[in-house]
């Protein structure tokens, strides 16, 4: 059984790892550790059996809100872990007065883009060439959402 929780220091190392399996590169440690300890970011995940299986990284200013990634570990994929994740963060935002979630996602992405669209996030723009690929650059697709 998962449950949601708030993200502490120390588990940034895990999250980097997780976050570098998912898209390469990824986010460090100290990264992460800087997003924990950002009084307009919220870092929640979802834990199993003591270890986070899956996170998101939020940030909202005002009445607005953006998705700054999202992961799920590979091994838990396919159970709708993401899906009720991201509406854990939807409802986190909210609290925080947010009314619109922004996000950003690689075009060949399709699987999270069929995830947002699935829960309502509507495309509103694309930042040409926006990711590094082994084979060049690929668009970011913008999505937003009121809520």
């Amino acid at each position: 059984m998962t449950e949601i929780i708030t993200i502490d220091l120390d588990d940034a190392a895990r999250l980097a790892s997780l976050h570098r399996a998912a898209f390469g590169k990824g986010w460090s440690a100290a990264e992460f550790q800087k997003h924990i300890n950002n009084e307009f970011d919220d870092v929640i995940g979802r834990l199993d059996k003591g270890k986070v299986i899956a996170f998101a990284v939020l940030r909202t200013q005002s009445d607005q809100s953006e998705l700054l990634t999202i992961v799920v570990d590979p091994a838990y994929r396919g159970r709708d872990i993401g899906h009720n994740l991201l509406s854990e963060a939807e409802r986190c935002v909210v609290s925080r007065g947010a009314d619109i979630m922004f996000l950003e996602v690689a075009a060949d992405n399709t699987v999270a883009t069929a995830l947002y669209q699935k829960l309502g996030y509507v495309r509103c723009g694309t930042r040409k060439g926006y990711y590094r690929r082994v084979n060049g650059r690929i668009d970011a697709h913008l999505f937003q959402k009121r809520l």
